[in-house]
């Protein structure tokens, strides 16, 4: 018995399952199997089990029942139950398996498999159950055609699998001669209608996709932070606007938080949102059949200088200062374009900063050169209804040391646009009043407590 054993161990780590089932079922012609060998054949049938193959499900099946039938001896074996868990998931019965990789972790508390495929079942149990907005079929062609047309030939997609409101996948359009990068599109965006605001009903913004455009050797189905950030900001940006009760169009811009960048190998973090750069004018604007339209934005990264400047500028002033060529494709090493203007010395370095606030919403606020450069603390603040249009970053804070004269509080130079959890690391005492609605304010007095003021608004 135990030099049968060592060569189905042996087999089954040269990934010679057939050798296993061979062997195995041979031996049940002559004698009923006990338990440890039922086990090994059903791991065998497991293992060789192809899901590209027809015969994937009946082998899946063929391990099932088998352990089914050493089910009163396998009822306290941690493998017993993973094995059975691991057929019935990829027979596609998440339910099922659920309960039997977590009878397994019970059993055996340092089974990492066991603990990983519960994080799956449940994923594929919540994907199941959502119901998210989609495309109708007829507007699904309408922008798969406008894609195709305008952006070039998907040829990979990668598939969202869990879409608890609208279901997003991500198409790619690899680079070609004529042109030398990889278009990455949002596909369900434009599926939801954003709430934009009543002035601006007649301009059919409620709908839109989000690109964004990488060099050719860009590693696009690496999962490592440095090539994997332009995928994950543009699943973000495609469920901000129902997480914000908002929209997002063109000139809009978003922070990484804490203005932190996107990865090690870049200065980037924050992204703005233009009309599509270098292609077609009629790019832009994808019409459904029932009259509505879907307006495609290209996503282009910024650096911190480059976001200071146009919160307090304007998109258009900022898009003057890039040469097409910085539009076109995402460089991740490219300098700022606002690097000729004076540069502010932080009282505490960026790198420095830590997380210290938690809280939900969005996180911009605006805070003087007293406190981030001075490092004063706070001993004024106050929260207003963010703009209409920044609803998706502002969280309508205001700060400032209390002593500025009219003069600096109208210099836009001498203010900057940060994350809360950036004043939150200057003056954690705020921290408590950061769930205040807006119309609240708040002075510090002399004995250091903040005390709530009337509120005048602008």
């Amino acid at each position: 018995m135990d030099d049968l054993l060592s060569l189905l161990d042996k087999w089954n780590q040269e990934e010679s399952y057939q050798e296993i089932i061979d062997c195995l079922e041979t031996l049940s012609n002559t004698q009923a199997l006990d338990y440890t060998l039922t086990c090994q054949l059903a791991r065998a049938y497991n293992n060789i089990a192809d899901p590209d193959k027809e015969d994937c499900q009946a082998l899946l099946k063929k391990a099932e029942e088998l352990l089914y039938s050493v089910e009163p001896e396998g009822a306290e074996d941690p493998l017993w139950h993973y094995r059975l868990g691991y057929s019935l998931f990829y027979q596609d019965r998440e339910k099922e398996a659920l309960s039997r990789f977590k009878r397994a972790l019970e059993l055996d508390p340092e089974d990492r498999d066991a603990e990983y495929f519960i994080k799956e079942c449940e994923k594929y149990i919540a994907a199941r159950e959502c119901n998210p907005e989609m495309y109708e079929q007829e507007d699904w062609d309408a922008v798969e055609a406008h894609l195709e047309k305008y952006f070039g030939h998907c040829d990979n997609v990668f598939h969202e699998i869990v879409s608890p409101d609208i279901h997003v996948d991500i198409y790619i359009m690899s680079p070609t001669p004529e042109r030398n990068y990889y278009v990455l599109s949002t596909f369900g965006m434009g599926a939801h209608r954003m709430n934009v605001p009543e002035e601006l009903a007649e301009k059919k913004l409620e709908r839109a996709e989000i690109i964004v455009t990488l060099p050719p050797d860009w590693k696009v189905t690496e999962s490592g932070e440095e090539w994997y950030w332009p995928i994950r900001w543009l699943k973000i940006l495609a469920r901000l606007p129902i997480q914000e009760e908002g929209w997002l169009g063109w000139g809009h811009t978003i922070a990484n938080p804490d203005d932190a960048p996107f990865a090690g190998n870049t200065r980037l973090c924050g992204l703005m949102l233009t009309g599509p750069q270098g292609f077609d004018e009629e790019a832009v604007c994808c019409p459904l059949p029932g009259g509505d339209e879907v307006n495609f934005y290209q996503m282009i990264p910024l650096t911190f200088e480059e976001m200071q400047f146009k919160l307090y500028h304007s998109a258009q002033e900022l898009l003057e200062r890039f040469t097409p060529e910085q539009l076109a494709v995402v460089d991740i090493g490219r300098g700022s374009v606002c690097g000729d203007l004076p540069q502010k010395q932080f009282a505490i370095p960026r790198e420095a900063l830590k997380q210290v606030y938690e809280g939900e919403g969005p996180q911009g606020c605006i805070a003087t050169d007293r406190i981030v450069v001075d490092g004063a603390p706070v001993g004024y603040c106050w929260r207003e209804e963010p703009d209409s249009g920044d609803e998706a970053w502002d969280s309508g804070w205001r700060f400032t040391a209390g002593d500025e004269s009219d003069g600096y509080m109208d210099d836009s130079d001498r203010s900057g646009v940060y994350a809360l959890n950036t004043i939150c690391n200057y003056d954690p005492d705020i921290i408590p009043l950061l769930d205040s609605e807006p119309g609240t304010a708040w002075s510090r007095g002399e004995d250091g407590v903040f005390r709530p003021e009337l509120y005048e608004g602008e």
